[in-house]
């Protein structure tokens, strides 16, 4: 065996090893590209992903990270049987509505509910989800209490059927094993003395350092930009 077969063997090897993952991709209204910054550094995970409707504008940050996947709708118990866990990088509001009132319409929430049957673990970043994270402050969708609070009470019920949500550090905390306690708000809602992407976005990138009390996607959107 020569040295390319053998690196070959190992680079099969190794992409065994790394947790089989079904990424399912949801339409989503911002901080795309700094998500998928932060995806393609998880470097212990087997991407494979399956796009929903609408989601080609996802699908062009997310190119390279994984293979894609073809689902057509049929023994959604036997299909998931390849997977270790589910990552919902751009869980919806949609979306957590079905999941939490078990409306089996949408591939994503036929198959997420499937999956916690199944007890295969499911996770999701709830940026655009949580009413009180800042990309939803922005569109403007923080601003009915009642919406709100049926919102929350919607995430607090996916997370009782076990689905895990919360922002990137949480999740990937999660996903490592480590004993991370859940917040009903996202990162980018942090309390004032964080900077967050608006802001750096707003004053300029030469207005910061990573050492700065920044958010996840604040210091993802930071590096980025030092680095080009």
């Amino acid at each position: 065996m020569d040295e390319q077969q053998l690196r070959v063997l190992v680079d099969r090897i190794l992409a065994e090893q790394r947790a089989r993952t079904l990424m399912i991709v949801t339409p989503a209204t911002g901080y795309r590209s700094e998500i998928a910054a932060r995806l393609r550094q998880w470097e212990s995970i087997r991407w494979e992903i399956l796009a929903c409707e609408g989601t080609e504008e996802e699908l062009v940050v997310l190119d390279g990270i994984g293979q894609p996947v073809q689902w057509d709708g049929k023994l959604p118990t036997e299909w998931l049987d390849r997977f270790d866990q589910i990552v919902m990088p751009f869980l919806d509001f949609a979306t957590l509505a079905e999941i939490s009132l078990g409306v089996y319409h949408s591939p994503a929430s036929q198959l997420c509910q499937y999956a916690l049957m199944k007890g295969i673990p499911v996770f999701a970043f709830d940026y655009q989800c949580n009413p009180a994270s800042e990309l939803n402050q922005l569109v403007g969708l923080d601003r009915s209490q009642a919406m709100a609070a049926r919102v929350v009470s919607q995430l607090a019920q996916v997370r009782a059927l076990g689905m895990i949500t919360g922002t990137l550090s949480q999740v990937e905390a999660a996903i490592n094993g480590k004993d991370v306690a859940e917040s009903e708000s996202s990162e980018l809602s942090k309390p004032s003395g964080y900077i967050t992407l608006s802001d750096v976005k707003k004053r300029g990138v030469g207005t910061f350092t990573l050492q700065d009390n920044l958010t996840d996607l604040a210091a993802e959107y930071l590096r980025e930009q030092q680095q080009s």
